[in-house]
């Protein structure tokens, strides 16, 4: 927004020079009709650097500032209105208060609004046929800075509720216990992830995890140690399947994971975890795993794919448990 404003005045700024030089060419030898230009120039290379968002509008508005000043003193002098630079100063106060908040937008507009204002009342009384056009003025640019100061306090509070709506949505997709996705949740990202691998021919496994005899962990230790195993298993899972998938309690011990990968891969990954948990003690307990794991065939449902991973959890549990199948 800043080096797009820039921009335009400067845009403004050569059309006015070349309108100058059609009338009257030796107008270009003038320096001072050279100034206004450099400045921008100067705030557009400075806006274009990877400098923190406050340093760039700081930096343009106090250079805006002595031009400013200067525009107002000709005008003053030839009881008129500015026609410089400072023509954009209700842009200059709506953009800072877009870009810096309510706080620094405010500060830093009566920075720049209080010289000016201080300029124009040194030089008051103007001609009489004038007073009515300044008083407007200034009446025009306080309204535009309330404007922006409540503009930028609205913006703030929608941003605030925004970010609560988010936390509380993610706090409703999370199961209570462990943090991994709920039931529904995982649900909805099955499908989601169906979708993606059917339109980009790409892989994608599902991984259904079940904790060995976890109902003799509540029977002996209570229930207490049993959400510890789970909240510790959910983190190990979260851990093994990092940013790339999707881990969810289905309910009671059993997770799913969704992960993009081929079934070879999506086996690998199964037998790290079911190998990690294995040998880590879990919340102080040994604990083991039994997985079942289904990729995706083109065309078939998510209820298709979940159900072909479960047939083979069970197959995993009936022989043994504590392995992939």
């Amino acid at each position: 927004m800043l080096t797009l404003t820039l921009g335009l005045v400067a845009l403004g700024l050569v059309t006015q020079l070349v309108l100058q030089a059609l009338r009257w060419p030796a107008a270009l030898g003038q320096v001072e009709r050279w100034i206004p230009l450099a400045v921008v120039g100067l705030l557009l290379a400075v806006s274009r650097r990877r400098w923190p968002l406050e340093y760039s509008v700081t930096f343009s508005v106090l250079a805006f500032l002595p031009v400013a000043l200067q525009d107002l003193h000709v005008a003053l002098a030839l009881g008129t209105l500015p026609t410089g630079l400072s023509v954009w100063a209700p842009a200059v106060i709506i953009e800072v208060f877009l870009l810096l908040g309510s706080s620094a937008g405010l500060l830093l507009v009566g920075l720049l609004g209080a010289p000016l204002l201080a300029g124009l009342l040194w030089r008051f009384p103007v001609l009489p046929s004038m007073q009515q056009a300044w008083i407007n003025l200034v009446l025009t640019s306080l309204l535009l800075t309330w404007l922006g100061y409540n503009l930028s306090r609205f913006l703030e509070r929608a941003r605030r509720q925004q970010a609560q709506s988010d936390a509380a949505l993610s706090e409703a997709r999370q199961d209570a216990l462990t943090r991994v996705l709920g039931r529904a949740a995982i649900e909805a990202e099955l499908g989601l992830a169906l979708d993606r691998a059917e339109v980009h021919n790409t892989p994608l496994s599902v991984l259904v995890c079940d904790i060995d005899h976890f109902k003799g962990i509540n029977d002996h230790y209570g229930h207490a140690a049993g959400d510890q195993v789970l909240r510790a298993v959910a983190r190990l899972l979260r851990r093994s399947v990092g940013q790339s998938g999707q881990v969810g309690r289905w309910g009671g011990e059993e997770f799913v994971l969704v992960v993009p990968l081929a079934r070879n891969d999506a086996l690998r990954l199964a037998e790290r975890v079911r190998r990690d948990i294995e040998g880590t003690q879990v919340a102080d307990h040994h604990v083991t795993v039994s997985l079942g794991v289904a990729s995706y065939r083109s065309g078939e449902r998510a209820a298709q794919v979940f159900a072909r991973a479960d047939q083979r959890l069970y197959e995993a549990k009936r022989h043994g448990r504590n392995l992939v199948r």
